[in-house]
Formats: C-alpha cells, sequence, structure tokens
C-alpha cells in the first residue's frame, strides 16, 4: 500500500495505490480543465428578432463518444426546432432552443447514442434584467469533449458557433477551443518533473503509475507530492492475514480432533484427509519462498513473524516488520502474493480442496450417499416394521376371536353341567 501527501492541499490533493513508486515529484500547474462553452449574442428578452424563421429549423452538434477500437470516435446529434418555437419574444425562442437540444441529447443517451457525460448541456442565461443568452456546455472537460456544429443559418444568426471569443454582447465561445490537446484550453496543463502534460481532466490519473492528481488552483511555485509506503495499511493487511491462518489452525483443531474431558468428537475427526491440512498449512507459512527477487526477504521470519508451538503466527518482531515494510515493501508484498509465495502457495494447496469434485465436494457427495443409503434403509426398516405390526394385529384379532370362542364353549359346558347336576 502506498500514501501519497501533497505538500500544499489548497492547490493540489494526491492519492497512490500500490503500484506507485515510493519517491518525491514536483509539479507545477498552468491552467485548469474546463468544459466547452459556447454562447449566444445578447438579446433584448422581450423583442421579437426570430419571426423570419417560418419553418423548423434543423442543426447538428457534434461530441465525443470514445470507445476502447476508437478513442476519438465522435458522434452528430440531430436537433430540430419547431417553426410556431419562432413566434414568441426572443427569450421564448431561446428557451424553446435550449428545450430541443436537452430533448435530442436525452434520445441519444436512452438510445445508446452517446453516454450521458458525453451530451451537451443547453440553458438560457440572463447577464442583467431584460437581457438573455443561449448556452451550451459539454458536460465534460477538455479537447477530447468539445463541440462541432454543423452549418446552420440559425447557429450563424445566434453566433453560437462563431469562430471567435465572446466579447461584450456577441457570440462564440469562451475558451479557446484549439486543434489540439497542446493548443487547446479546455485542457489542465501542468509540468511534472520537468515534463509538461496536458489532459481533459483536472483529476489526472494516468501521468504516473498508480498516482492520481486532483489540481484545484493555478501555482507557479512549485509543489511536492510525496509518495512513501503506508505502513499501518500493510500491517493491517498482513494481520488480516494472520487473524485468518490463525482462526483455521483452531478451527481445523476443533473439528478433526477427539476431546476426551467432553467424550465429542470434531465433526471431522473421523475423515483423515482433514486431519492433515493443519500440518499441511504449518508447512507452507514456514517454509522458505524461492522465486523472489530479493533473497534476504525469503522466510516469514526474515520479516519479524513467527510461529508458535500451536501454530500460530503473529508478528514477533515489529521493529524488523517495520524495517522491511517502510523500507522494501515490493519485497515484502512478493513474500506474499508471488508466484511461489506463501498466500499464493495457501491458495493453490485450499483450492484442491474446495474447487468443483475437489476433496469437499467428494465429500459431501461420500455423506449424501450414505445419508441416501441410511434413508433407503430407513423406509426398508419402517416397511418391515409395519408388515410386523400388521401381522401381530391380525394375530390378536384372530387370538381375541379364538379367546371368545372358548368362553362362549366353556360359558355352555357351564351351563350343561349345572343343568345335569341332579342326575
Amino acid at each position: 500500500a502506498r500514501t501519497a501527501l501533497s505538500s500544499n492541499t489548497d492547490v493540489l490533493n494526491a492519492s497512490a495505490t500500490s503500484a506507485a513508486k515510493v519517491g518525491t515529484h514536483s509539479i507545477t500547474v498552468d491552467r485548469l480543465a474546463s468544459a466547452d462553452t459556447r454562447v449566444s449574442q445578447q438579446y433584448d428578452s422581450t423583442a421579437s428578432g426570430f419571426t423570419s424563421y417560418t419553418t423548423d429549423q434543423t442543426f447538428t452538434i457534434e461530441v465525443a463518444s470514445p470507445t476502447d477500437a476508437d478513442p476519438n470516435n465522435r458522434v452528430s446529434i440531430s436537433v430540430t426546432v419547431a417553426a410556431s418555437a419562432f413566434t414568441g419574444d426572443n427569450e421564448s425562442v431561446l428557451k424553446a432552443i435550449s428545450t430541443a437540444v436537452d430533448s435530442a441529447m436525452d434520445d441519444a443517451v436512452a438510445n445508446d447514442v452517446i453516454k450521458n457525460e458525453e451530451r451537451v448541456n443547453a440553458s438560457v442565461v440572463s447577464e442583467e434584467n431584460g437581457k438573455s443568452r443561449l448556452q451550451f456546455i459539454s458536460a465534460n472537460s477538455g479537447y477530447t469533449y468539445r463541440m462541432d456544429f454543423g452549418a446552420s443559418t440559425l447557429l450563424d444568426d445566434l453566433q453560437i458557433n462563431a469562430g471567435v471569443q465572446a466579447s461584450g454582447t456577441a457570440g462564440g465561445y469562451m475558451y479557446t477551443v484549439g486543434t489540439s490537446a497542446s493548443t487547446s484550453e479546455l485542457n489542465s496543463k501542468f509540468t511534472l518533473d520537468g515534463l509538461t502534460y496536458y489532459r481533459d481532466s483536472s483529476n489526472v490519473d494516468d501521468a504516473l503509475q498508480g498516482l492520481t492528481l486532483n489540481l484545484k488552483n493555478i501555482f507557479a511555485s512549485e509543489e511536492t507530492v510525496t509518495v512513501s509506503t503506508d505502513y499501518e495499511a500493510v500491517k493491517g493487511e498482513v494481520q488480516g492475514f494472520i487473524d485468518a491462518f490463525n482462526e483455521s489452525i483452531n478451527f481445523l483443531r476443533k473439528e478433526t480432533q477427539y476431546n476426551a474431558g467432553t467424550e465429542s468428537r470434531g465433526a471431522l475427526a473421523d475423515d483423515l484427509k482433514y486431519r492433515t491440512i493443519s500440518l499441511d498449512l504449518r508447512d507452507i507459512v514456514s517454509s522458505e519462498v524461492t522465486d523472489i527477487t530479493y533473497s534476504e526477504y525469503n522466510l516469514l521470519y526474515d520479516i519479524g513473524l513467527e510461529m508458535d508451538q500451536q501454530g500460530k503466527l503473529s508478528i514477533k518482531d515489529e521493529d524488523k516488520f517495520k524495517t522491511a515494510v517502510e523500507t522494501n515493501s515490493e519485497y515484502v508484498s512478493d513474500l506474499f502474493n508471488g508466484s511461489d509465495g506463501i498466500a499464493t502457495r495457501i491458495n493453490d494447496y485450499l483450492e484442491g480442496y474446495i474447487k468443483s469434485g475437489g476433496t469437499i465436494s467428494q465429500s459431501k457427495k461420500n455423506i449424501s450417499n450414505q445419508i441416501s443409503t441410511l434413508d433407503t434403509r430407513i423406509d426398508l426398516e419402517n416397511t418391515l416394521l409395519d408388515q410386523k405390526r400388521n401381522q401381530l394385529t391380525k394375530e390378536f384379532v384372530d387370538l381375541q376371536a379364538a379367546m371368545s370362542r372358548v368362553q362362549n364353549q366353556q360359558q355352555f359346558f357351564s351351563m350343561f353341567s349345572a343343568s345335569n347336576f341332579g342326575f
């Protein structure tokens, strides 16, 4: 992890990712990026200056719509203003044109012709009471997102596409559009470590790898951006790895052993495959990492981490760990995340267990088969029990019937004996 510190946050902010290189950079800013802005000539709001237009008026606005295949791709959006719009006063006409532009842009966005951030936004502005102008502003800043206009008598009359800078009551562009990124006032311009850069935005993330600059103001005196290792962030990530590892060791110990004190067995105690995982993980984290560019850091011990007798990891020597992170953070990262790194090995090892068709999947399948077999046996035993119950019930009924007959015979003989007792 990296952190970036600006020497003057009033004019410049900076942030960094782990890809940024540690170091200090000097910067000056000559210009911030601006959105292409065009204005019409100034009109008296209540006058009627468009009555000569008696038919629908159509014009095109060309906007940028970059793609991966063509970063310079541009699209023409057609705008139509109904003839009826020109019968009102100047302010009403300008509002109708503004509405037509916004509607055309909305349709283009809805139909995926352009993205919303590639559109042009139109509005009517009033610098003073009784005066109105039409204003077009590109949604994005920079030369890439400049506006171009097709030939149009209406736009000519409005002076919104005039090739001059707006001045006084005349229309035109507010910022020189130019003919390239380096000649356009729409782009930010700054000098970084002696090189001059031009960008569409004042938020720049492609000048230096891993470093994002937020240009907030113009300044001619050099400011600096210092990129350093974010020790606390790195420590937090390593501690997260340690906690996850130790939690896994605790879980495996609990679930793969027999507890004589409680006479209980872990859920995985009868499966030898899982009893070896803990030992394998301990071997992985204590073994040497060979595919690494800095041979002094090829064991976790080299950066201050140690394992106790229970197999649990900890940052045992924090001074050693801090020195390693602050002076050689890239190598510390390689120790964990390199092609032969500790975290990479653990991930590859566990993949054999969790992947489709792996050990866990096969164990679940075996257990499912055992459950299915037990269910079948239970169903069979239930069937046999039902049959036995029916048999015993029948025998009981038959026995009751036989006993009833015996009782009847006994009563008969008793009556017979009683009736012949006097012979």
